[in-house]
């Protein structure tokens, strides 16, 4: 949430996992970083002319959010080897623990999926699309850890007797609520991509409309529902 509102999410124009994680320490570094900058279009058609002090600014932004995600990464390997060689990790959970990694990769891979579809043409920010998939993937990686967490913090005769004596009724109404709920994180992140928060700024109605009139302007109709400032704020 930082890196978007700070816009700071396209100052790092190449993917290094490793390499990236040290940051420029000479001035010589700093003109080369902001030189790959003044190379993309957010540069050219939107901070053009900008300072080395004002590219450090979301330079440090884009560094950081990189780097919890390496640290993360860290964190993840140290424990997951050190329970290994200890043989300490249940019964059938190295498959699902090497899972959570797997999908940990995953997740910056597709941050930069997510990043180099601005670095070209006229693109200012990144695409919805690839920016509700990075999101969505962290809310499921999320969803996993808990579901595990859980699974681990219990006696498996525990876990069988609350699965015997669930209701059925609860249970289902549980997974609509999640599924409903993770639809709106995923709109929020649509929200966000095509900057639809911005255009319709009236609450209850919109500018005087229930739903606006441009609601259904797109062809064909099913992008409206994924690029359409109007309806993906509806």
């Amino acid at each position: 949430g930082l890196t978007r509102l700070t816009d700071s999410g396209l100052s790092i124009t190449e993917w290094a996992p490793l390499t990236g994680a040290i940051p420029p320490l000479s001035e010589a570094d700093w003109q080369a970083e902001l030189e790959r900058y003044r190379q993309i279009p957010e540069y050219q058609l939107q901070n053009e002319g900008m300072s080395l002090a004002e590219f450090k600014f979301i330079f440090w932004w884009e560094w950081g959010h990189r780097q919890l995600g390496r640290v993360i990464g860290l964190v993840w390997a140290v424990g997951f080897l050190y329970f290994l060689v200890r043989r300490q990790i249940p019964t059938g959970w190295t498959p699902k623990l090497l899972f959570i990694g797997a999908l940990g990769g995953l997740q910056g891979a597709s941050g930069w999926w997510m990043v180099s579809s601005g670095l070209t043409g006229t693109m200012l920010d990144v695409a919805s699309y690839r920016l509700a998939t990075h999101l969505g993937l962290a809310f499921i990686i999320l969803a996993l850890i808990g579901r595990y967490i859980a699974a681990l913090s219990r006696p498996e005769r525990d876990l069988m007797q609350a699965r015997r004596a669930r209701e059925g009724g609860l249970t289902t109404l549980l997974w609509v609520f999640t599924g409903v709920l993770f639809i709106q994180m995923l709109l929020g992140a649509l929200v966000a991509g095509i900057d639809a928060g911005r255009a319709w700024n009236t609450w209850p109605d919109m500018n005087g409309q229930f739903i606006p009139d441009s609601a259904f302007d797109l062809q064909p109709i099913w992008r409206n529902f994924f690029e359409n400032s109007g309806l993906v704020q509806f």
